[in-house]
């Protein structure tokens, strides 16, 4: 239910929003209070969702902030800033979260890549997406078409972060798992 509330407002701000509108266009015909009554308190409702979304930042929120600063980092070729954002026990997995994970120096190794050979040249972001996963921490889904020195063209991929707080409560990424380059699982990182 926090979901819809909290990380996805809108089905429940709109129906209860638009529930709210025609029973206050039923007040005006009929004039029954019950019928404004009811108005105002799905009114309320729908503005209640709405503000709690704007007050409250979710894990998947934090979780979307911190692949968004990465993918922003390495369109810069920025190593340090992307290395900001990985906890030092990090893992790399290919094509699965079940595939052995790689250690924090084989995404240190694919980043550096990120400012020299494999430089973006242009990147865009299709897909941009975090849930919470129930223990505090957040998944995010990215899918990227991008071009870098070495590449012919726009190449789709797809990726996904486990991302947690730290002890000091910065979110940090835990697991990054590269999840296909144009359309397979990937044979080795960047």
């Amino acid at each position: 239910m926090s979901h819809y509330l909290l990380e996805n407002p809108w089905p429940v701000g709109i129906v209860s929003g638009t529930v709210g509108v025609f029973l206050l266009l039923s007040f005006f015909r009929t004039g029954e209070t019950r019928l404004l009554l009811a108005s105002l308190v799905a009114i309320f409702i729908a503005g209640l969702v709405f503000c709690l979304d704007a007050l409250i930042t979710t894990p998947a929120e934090h979780g979307q902030r911190v692949v968004s600063e990465l993918v922003d980092a390495a369109e810069i070729g920025d190593v340090e800033g992307m290395l900001e954002r990985i906890a030092p026990n990090a893992s790399l997995h290919l094509g699965s979260v079940t595939s052995p994970g790689r250690p924090f120096s084989a995404l240190e190794e694919s980043f550096q890549t990120l400012s020299g050979r494999n430089r973006i040249t242009e990147n865009w972001v299709v897909r941009l997406d975090g849930e919470s996963d129930g223990a505090g921490g957040a998944l995010v889904f990215l899918s990227c078409r991008t071009a870098t020195g070495n590449s012919y063209g726009l190449v789709p991929t797809t990726w996904s972060f486990e991302i947690e707080p730290d002890d000091t409560g910065a979110w940090m990424i835990r697991r990054v798992v590269f999840k296909s380059l144009m359309g397979r699982i990937p044979e080795r990182a960047l």
